[in-house]
C-alpha cells in the first residue's frame, strides 16, 4: 500500500449522491451529527481527533451512495456514532432487505430523490433549532378582535372605519415584522412537506421500520397541515396567481391571520419535535441502508464478526481510499501489535487501515476485507498531532494530553482499540523510548488491543514481555532506487536504510562517511 497514493487520494474529487462528481460541504452534511444530542445508550461518539486521524470525511466521500440529503446527513452521523453490537446487527438487517430486491430499491430511490436538493439539509433545523415565538400574542389577538368588530359595525357607525384603518396600520407593521421570522422557516417547512410525503411512500413500500414510523408520520401530518401558511409565501407563477395572493395578503394583514397561524405552528413544532426526528431517522436509515447495499456491490467487502476476548483477525484488509491497495493479513490472539519500518514503507497506513475497518464494521457492518473478526470496541487514536499556537501548547504537550485521555479510557471496563503512531516523538530519544515503553505496556493490559507503529527498534526488545507481537514493513535499495513491497512481515525490522537513502539523493560523500562512522559508535561497534 503506497502512502503517497493514500495522500493523493485525499485530494481526489469524489462522487456525490447519485454518483455525480460534486464537492462535499461538511457544514450542512455534518449539521445533523453536531446538533444531535447524545442518545441514551450510545457506546461512543467518534471525536474530532480520530476523525482527522482516519480521514473520515474523505472516506465518507468515497463510500457515500445516498440519494437524499437527509440520508447523507444520517449516514455521516452513523459513521461517527458507535451504538453497540445490537444496533449494528439491526442496521445489517435493514441493508439485507434491499440486497435481493432491486425493484424495491429502485422504487425507494425514486421516493428519496424528492429530498435530493440542497434545501433538504434544512429539515433538521425543525428538530434542533429553538422555535421563534411571537411576542405579545395577547395584544395581537385583541387587535384582531378589534379589527373584526370595527369592520362589522362600520355600516352602522361609519366613524369606526377610521379605527379600522388605524388598527390595519398597526397590524401591517406586525405582519411584516413577523415575515422575518417566517423566512427563517420557509425552506425547512417546504422540506417537511416533502419529507412527510417521502416517509409515507417508503412506509407504503413496507421497508424495515415502517410499522414503527406509522405513528410519527401521523403526528407530523398535524404539523405539516399548520405549516402551509409558512411554506406558501407569494411564489405564484403567473399574474392571476399574483393578484389572488395580493388579495389574500391584504386579508391576512387585517386580521393577523399569518401571525396567529405562525404562533400555532411554532407551538406545534415544539410539541412534535420528537415525531419529526423519528420521521427524519426513518428516511435517513432507509437511504443509508440502500447506500451501504450499493457499496457492498461496488467493492469487495465483508460483514464483520464480533467476538468476545482479546482477538483480532483482519484477512486481506485494504484501505478504501487507496487504488490498488496491497492487501495484508493480521491476526492477534491475546496480544498487541508493535510495527516497525522506515518512512513511506506503509506502517502508519496499515494501522490506520485496520482501525478504519474496525470503525466501518461497528457502524455500517461492512469491512474492506475478506474476513474481519474483532470485539465491538471503543476506538481511540494518536496519529496526527500538532502544536496549538492559540492554546500555547507545544507538540510534546499535545501528545501528553492526547495519551492521557487514552490512559483514562484504558481504566474503563469496555474493550478499546488503541492506535498510536510514533509515540512521544516530540521529545528526546532516551525519554521517548522509556515513556513509550511504559505507556504501551499499560495500554495493553486487560481486554484492550493496541496497534503501535514506531521507528524505535529498541522498543521491540523492551516490550517482549508485555504481550506484543512484532511485525514490520521493509524496503530495499535496488538499481539506485527505493523499492517498497508494502507487505506485512513477521518479526522486528533488522535493516537500517536511512543513511543509504541519503546516498541515493546525492548527499556529500564525506557527510555520508561521517554518518556511518557515528552510527557504528552509537551501536557500540566503533
Amino acid at each position: 500500500m503506497r502512502p503517497t497514493d493514500y495522500i493523493a487520494s485525499l485530494f481526489k474529487p469524489s462522487g456525490g449522491p447519485g454518483g455525480e462528481s460534486a464537492a462535499y460541504d461538511f457544514d450542512p452534511i455534518g449539521s445533523y451529527f453536531y446538533n444531535c444530542p447524545a442518545e441514551e445508550g450510545v457506546f461512543q461518539i467518534v471525536d474530532a481527533e480520530t476523525t482527522a486521524d482516519l480521514d473520515l470525511n474523505a472516506v465518507f466521500e468515497k463510500i457515500d451512495r445516498t440519494t437524499s440529503r437527509v440520508g447523507q446527513q444520517y449516514l455521516y452521523a452513523r459513521l461517527r456514532t458507535l451504538r453497540g453490537e445490537e444496533d449494528a446487527a439491526d442496521f445489517d438487517r435493514r441493508v439485507g432487505a434491499f440486497e435481493n430486491d432491486d425493484e424495491l430499491t429502485q422504487r425507494c430511490a425514486g421516493h428519496l430523490a424528492r429530498l435530493a436538493g440542497d434545501d433538504a439539509y434544512d429539515l433538521c433545523r425543525l428538530i434542533f433549532d429553538t422555535p421563534v415565538r411571537v411576542r405579545r400574542i395577547g395584544l395581537i389577538y385583541a387587535l384582531t378582535a378589534a379589527a373584526a368588530a370595527a369592520l362589522l359595525l362600520a355600516p352602522f357607525y361609519p366613524a369606526l372605519l377610521l379605527l379600522f384603518v388605524a388598527i390595519y396600520a398597526v397590524n401591517m407593521y406586525i405582519h411584516y415584522s413577523n415575515k422575518i421570522n417566517i423566512s427563517l422557516y420557509t425552506s425547512a417547512v417546504k422540506q417537511l412537506s416533502t419529507a412527510l410525503k417521502t416517509a409515507r411512500y417508503l412506509a407504503a413500500e413496507g421497508v424495515p421500520g415502517s410499522d414503527e414510523a406509522a405513528r410519527p408520520i401521523r403526528r407530523v401530518a398535524e404539523v405539516e397541515h399548520r405549516s402551509r401558511i409558512v411554506g406558501t409565501q407569494g411564489d405564484g407563477g403567473n399574474e392571476l396567481a399574483a393578484v389572488g395572493w395580493l388579495a389574500f395578503e391584504l386579508v391576512k394583514i387585517a386580521f393577523n391571520i399569518e401571525v396567529i397561524l405562525f404562533h400555532r405552528f411554532t407551538g406545534s413544532i415544539a410539541t412534535h419535535r420528537d415525531a419529526i426526528h423519528d420521521v427524519f431517522r426513518f428516511i435517513g436509515r432507509t437511504d443509508a441502508a440502500i447506500s451501504v447495499m450499493r457499496l457492498r456491490r461496488a467493492a469487495k467487502t465483508c460483514r464483520p464478526t464480533f467476538t468476545d476476548g482479546k482477538y483480532l483477525e483482519a484477512v486481506q484488509v485494504v484501505h478504501p481510499l487507496i487504488e490498488g491497495c496491497t492487501a495484508n493479513t493480521l491476526t492477534l490472539d491475546g496480544t498487541g501489535l508493535l510495527l516497525t519500518g522506515s518512512n513511506m514503507s506503509g506502517k502508519t497506513t496499515f494501522i490506520r487501515t485496520v482501525m478504519l475497518n474496525a470503525l466501518l464494521g461497528e457502524t455500517l457492518c461492512t469491512c474492506f476485507a475478506e474476513r474481519f473478526t474483532a470485539p465491538y470496541m471503543r476506538l481511540h487514536s494518536s496519529i496526527r498531532i500538532s502544536d496549538d499556537i492559540t492554546e500555547g501548547t507545544s507538540y510534546y504537550l499535545q501528545e501528553v494530553l492526547t495519551v492521557k485521555r487514552l490512559l483514562e479510557d484504558a481504566d474503563r471496563p469496555a474493550a478499546c482499540l488503541f492506535v498510536l503512531d510514533e509515540l512521544f516523538k516530540g521529545t528526546n530519544t532516551t525519554e521517548r523510548i522509556a515513556a513509550g515503553k511504559a505507556v504501551l505496556a499499560r495500554l495493553n493490559r486487560g481486554p484492550h488491543i493496541v496497534l503501535a507503529a514506531t521507528h524505535d527498534i529498541e522498543l521491540a526488545e523492551l516490550l517482549r514481555g508485555d504481550g506484543y507481537e512484532l511485525h514490520h514493513f521493509r524496503e530495499e535499495v535496488a538499481d539506485g532506487r527505493l523499492v517498497f513491497d508494502y507487505c506485512l512481515h513477521t518479526g522486528p525490522l533488522t535493516t537500517r536504510n536511512a543513511i543509504r537513502i541519503l546516498e541515493l539523493y546525492d548527499y556529500p560523500p564525506e557527510l555520508i562517511a561521517e554518518a556511518y562512522d557515528t552510527q557504528q559508535k552509537l551501536l557500540g561497534n566503533g
